[in-house]
């Protein structure tokens, strides 16, 4: 009896950051450059070290992995010149107050000093440093991220990928870093710049709310278990053993 409760709480606490994942995708829904996340459970049995043809002796429920779904999300027009859309691998890498950043969201602007910036102030970088630009002029982007600006080239945005599987976790604001800090960042090869695109969420709303549901049907289901068990417990405890 306690090793049911045991699995049932188990897997009600794997259920409840399976719901934490989907709430966040879904309050990120509209948020650009976001890539929605998911988990993997895995059940654990372990055995008793012996020939015979014996239950399990215990069973977890478990969080195996948590993953970043990084496939491309939609692609939405703004006709802001400064919006820019990564068509195809790889990231814009910008110098957040916190270090290095690497993002897919191009929502940019132009700060005091003429530097391509993003909304928080963060810089955008380019092949050569950052870019610097006159404010007031219009620019235009190529499809291999050349700032051009007056006919005259201000330098390239510099658009990098990692080896796949991508190891990245989160920092917030759609921003992610290498998990390992030795990683090695390369060029991507595989781009397109878009002007005046930004690229959306790749929250898949339907899915999610799904998910939503049926996860929360098995966490009630295992709460039920749970609570089934207990009272079975109780009465072995309290009952069963008060018969004389």
């Amino acid at each position: 009896m306690i090793q049911g409760i045991y699995t049932a709480s188990t897997s009600m606490a794997a259920l409840a950051q399976k719901q934490e994942q989907i709430a966040n995708n879904l309050a990120n829904a509209n948020s650009t450059g976001f890539k929605q996340s998911g988990l993997f459970t895995a059940a654990y049995q372990e055995y008793y070290k012996d020939d015979t043809d014996r239950v399990f002796a215990n069973r977890d429920f478990k969080v195996d992995e948590v993953f970043i779904d990084f496939t491309e999300g939609t692609m939405r027009s703004t006709g802001n010149d400064l919006d820019m859309m990564i068509k195809g691998t790889g990231f814009f890498k910008i110098m957040a107050d916190d270090g290095v950043r690497y993002t897919r969201n191009g929502n940019f602007s132009i700060n005091d000093q003429g530097l391509l910036v993003m909304s928080d102030g963060s810089k955008v970088m380019g092949t050569e440093g950052f870019i610097r630009v006159e404010p007031n002029e219009k620019i235009t982007i190529t499809e291999m991220g050349e700032v051009i600006q007056s006919g005259y080239s201000k330098g390239f945005i510099k658009i990098v990928d990692f080896e796949k599987p991508y190891e990245l976790r989160r920092c917030g604001n759609s921003r992610f870093a290498p998990i390992n800090v030795e990683a090695v960042e390369h060029q991507s090869a595989g781009f397109v710049i878009r002007q005046g695109y930004l690229e959306g969420s790749n929250v898949d709303m339907i899915r999610n709310m799904v998910n939503m549901i049926s996860a929360h049907r098995n966490y009630e289901s295992s709460q039920k278990a749970l609570h089934s068990q207990d009272e079975t417990l109780d009465k072995a405890v309290n009952q069963v053993a008060n018969i004389r």
